[in-house]
């Protein structure tokens, strides 16, 4: 008891009560065990009913950015000492530390309980450990997700970012008029799959009266995707689609997909801990020197990655993992990534002959399997003598035309489409 409860008197008084509960309830105890386990287990119940009650009478709550060195990505937020406020200051506070506690014990137990032992009463991770008879492991995850819903519910109810200016009003999506082309690009290829919600779609379609661009790739997308070919389920889809912009910046549509036999646990684990992935475990991670505008599964449902790796050589590559998704698909589950490059066209001049142009693009993979990988490349609707060098052809999608290449590669193969043509 003196181990989890640090005021000498207190622990008298709780231990004559845990007693008292005990002998009250005695006729509970099925003899399957030894007693003292079922001790035990009345004495956490009260030391649980002793912390939901006290943490509401605890006039300190500590809600700073909080580091340790066995769990440092763990932080609460800050609400300041009674003593240095006015009463009505105290009367606010009082109000929001309710409000807390309410969040905190809407939690799934588990989380509820370690975020009330570790950060209301300083317990480390081996004492909260025994006490709910969880691994050290475990208390760190549901620590770390128990705080990260915490957050975003206190987020949700204060109507503002917790990591802004309390005078900030919180944003959510793109569901304002006022979007960015960048914002609108990461959701184009949702849009022509009709996986986008009605707030982002309005917007989307307001961005469209000015930017003539952003509309045509979006209808090009939507007649090119049902042109598009799949391998079989078991087996692994990779395609890309880049746009060259007018700007000389490219933006990429790159796909690829899952197999997952164990995909009821994984649903598990996320419903368990609110759509969050392992940390350790690095679910769907991919590779990539492009910057990251935004990643969605099957039904446009955005999955929140997370840089696992960056090469220190310069080049921008990185890799990303899945931190928090809604759910693994079955029988298989798609990664949309939406990149972006900036001045690094696949279209070219040539010096040849006049208005002759020349695109390209390539892709490798580098995995250790047989991959049916794709590549399409936009180039102008007003192509003409379109000359192949490399690739399957041409496919015509009304705003755009796009040079593609489809075939199944292994391992470090690389994958090329290569064209000419004249534009006036």
């Amino acid at each position: 008891m003196q181990k989890y409860v640090k005021n000498p008197e207190l622990v008298k008084d709780l231990t004559q009560e845990i007693f008292i509960r005990a002998y009250r309830n005695y006729d509970s105890y099925v003899e399957q065990g030894k007693i003292k386990s079922w001790l035990a287990m009345v004495a956490r119940n009260k030391l649980k009913n002793y912390f939901n009650y006290s943490s509401r009478e605890n006039s300190i709550v500590s809600l700073d950015y909080i580091q340790s060195e066995d769990d440092s990505n763990l932080n609460l937020y800050n609400l300041i000492s009674p003593t240095q406020d006015m009463p009505e200051d105290i009367v606010i506070r009082n109000e929001f530390i309710e409000r807390i506690i309410s969040i905190i014990n809407s939690l799934p137990p588990k989380q509820r309980d370690v975020i009330m032992y570790r950060y209301f009463y300083n317990y480390s991770i081996e004492e909260v450990a025994q006490l709910t008879n969880m691994s050290a492991g475990s208390v760190k995850s549901a620590g770390y997700y128990g705080l990260e819903k915490v957050k975003k519910l206190i987020e949700a109810d204060e109507g503002i970012s917790i990591t802004q200016n309390k005078n900030n009003k919180k944003t959510k999506g793109i569901n304002n008029m006022n979007i960015t082309n960048k914002e609108a690009y990461s959701l184009l290829y949702e849009y022509a799959k009709g996986h986008i919600s009605n707030e982002d779609k309005t917007a989307l379609e307001e961005y469209f009266k000015t930017d003539e661009e952003a509309l045509n790739i979006a209808e090009a997308l939507k007649q090119l995707h049902p042109k598009l070919t799949y391998a079989k389920d078991d087996e692994m889809t990779h395609y890309n689609i880049s746009f060259d912009l007018k700007n000389g910046d490219v933006l990429f549509y790159g796909s690829m997909s899952y197999h997952f036999e164990n995909h009821k646990e994984m649903n598990e684990y996320l419903e368990k801990y609110d759509g969050y992935t392992p940390p350790e475990a690095h679910w769907l991670e991919v590779g990539s020197n492009l910057n990251s505008l935004a990643t969605y599964d099957n039904e446009g449902n955005k999955i929140e990655m997370e840089i696992c790796y960056t090469n220190d050589e310069g080049n921008n590559y990185h890799r990303s993992y899945a931190k928090r998704m809604k759910k693994i698909f079955y029988p298989v589950h798609w990664n949309h990534g939406v990149l972006y490059i900036e001045k690094r066209s696949g279209i070219s001049k040539l010096k040849e002959a006049p208005n002759l142009y020349k695109a390209i693009t390539t892709n490798g993979l580098g995995n250790d399997t047989t991959v049916k990988s794709a590549l399409y490349h936009a180039i102008p609707q007003k192509a003409e003598n379109i000359r192949m060098i490399r690739g399957n052809g041409i496919v015509d999608c009304g705003t755009y035309k796009f040079l593609y290449v489809d075939k199944y590669v292994m391992g470090d193969e690389t994958l090329s489409a290569e064209c000419t043509f004249n534009m006036e």
